[in-house]
């Protein structure tokens, strides 16, 4: 299955769930499926999209929250597992698209490529619900079960690598703009205050 058909699969499931992208293809395609101004889009901090998508659903327990994270990320921040499973975030999904090479970067291969199991690692951290999906069909078919289950829930998906990818294009916005909206988005959305008079 390729990122694309995977994006299209959840943003069907999405429901409410606040979404916290990795930089990337998974921003990418997140983006260029839903534009959604209610996600936040990683792309200037490699590794931080799960630890920000936990933060998250700590600060706001009572909204579904998913990560979709990426090998590569996940990869320069291992640790996030061991924290999700320490504090137990019953609205936190965590999604990784692992498609065994940096897909931005001319499709260089990933560490160890095709020999790492990201939902065992997550299971071995401590996070109970950790499968791996390589169908669209199954992808679709899980998804409700996903969805209805308390977190922390991992679900990898094995993607394949695309060679000839042609990027997305990415939001069109980033920095300050991004924070803004994505906080104008979340005080709409959950009638909370994110921003105080003076814009932070």
């Amino acid at each position: 299955m390729k990122t694309n058909e995977c994006m299209k699969v959840l943003a069907k499931h999405r429901g409410d769930a606040v979404v916290i992208c990795a930089l990337g293809m998974a921003a990418n395609e997140w983006w260029a499926v839903t534009r959604s101004e209610d996600s936040f889009y990683m792309h200037g901090g490699m590794g931080f999209a799960a630890s920000f998508a936990l933060g998250l659903a700590l600060s706001i327990p009572r909204t579904p929250v998913w990560a979709l994270n990426s090998d590569g990320s996940l990869c320069m921040n291992t640790g996030c597992l061991i924290t999700e499973a320490g504090q137990q975030p019953r609205n936190l999904k965590h999604f990784v698209v692992d498609n065994g090479c940096y897909q931005t970067v001319e499709t260089m291969p990933m560490v160890n490529q095709g020999a790492a199991d990201y939902a065992a690692m997550a299971r071995a951290a401590g996070i109970r619900q950790a499968i791996t999906v390589d169908d669209l069909a199954e992808l679709d078919r899980v998804m409700p079960e996903v969805v209805a289950a308390e977190g922390p829930y991992f679900v990898r998906l094995r993607v394949e690598p695309e060679p000839d990818y042609q990027r997305a294009p990415p939001a069109n916005y980033e920095g300050p703009e991004m924070k803004y909206r994505f906080g104008r988005a979340l005080e709409k959305k959950l009638g909370i205050k994110v921003f105080g008079p003076r814009g932070f």
